[in-house]
């Protein structure tokens, strides 16, 4: 088998194992669903689930990666954006695409499961992350001054989304947003953000 094909029947079961336990903890509940389930609707071993992920959490979680990577590889950044333009078409595309909604379902079940927040907060930094390596590229920032402005948006954004999403306070206390309310947030912030990288004087 070639290094290409092997990488991809690889990506294609870590894709799989992470869609079949998101289905099952939603379908079930996450404290109703153990790594034995999610290996036997996979018809896989214990051996090759822990192959890809240490433990449930990460599987469930890791759902928001593989969409989040889907949706930027099918994005076509629009002609002559500036930044701020770059990354909310980015970011209306990710909701397009579902990637909020499914990021709003894993951080509403961490509300109530404690155990899955580490998880869910390397699935949004890795979200982020990838729109920040596409705006960079989009935009072309190759100077300091541009990719520093990528930065900077991006990771206001990163602070927002995972305020609004919920999944920071204590258990049980407080829920997950709404993906739809939290992107009206995004895009508020988005005109609140070029008010304020307007040059003065111009």
């Amino acid at each position: 088998m070639s290094p290409g094909l092997r990488e991809a029947k690889r990506a294609a079961m870590e894709q799989r194992l992470a869609a079949i336990a998101f289905d099952l903890v939603r379908e079930r509940g996450f404290a109703e669903v153990t790594v034995d389930d999610i290996v036997q609707e996979a018809v896989v071993s214990r051996r090759t689930f822990s192959n890809y992920y240490a433990c449930k959490e990460a599987a469930v979680a890791a759902v928001v990666g593989h969409r989040a990577r889907a949706a930027l590889d099918s994005w076509v950044p629009p002609d002559g954006a500036d930044v701020l333009e770059v990354v909310g078409h980015l970011v209306d595309h990710q909701v397009e695409r579902g990637t909020l909604e499914v990021l709003q379902q894993v951080a509403g079940l961490a509300v109530a499961h404690p155990q899955l927040r580490p998880y869910v907060h390397e699935a949004q930094w890795q979200v982020w992350e990838g729109v920040g390596e596409r705006a960079r590229a989009a935009t072309g920032a190759r100077d300091a001054g541009r990719a520093e402005t990528v930065d900077l948006v991006v990771g206001a954004l990163f602070g927002l989304v995972s305020a609004g999403l919920g999944a920071d306070g204590p258990a049980g206390t407080e829920a997950a947003g709404d993906a739809a309310s939290v992107h009206d947030r995004v895009r508020g912030a988005l005109g609140r953000l070029r008010a304020g990288l307007e040059d003065p004087a111009g």
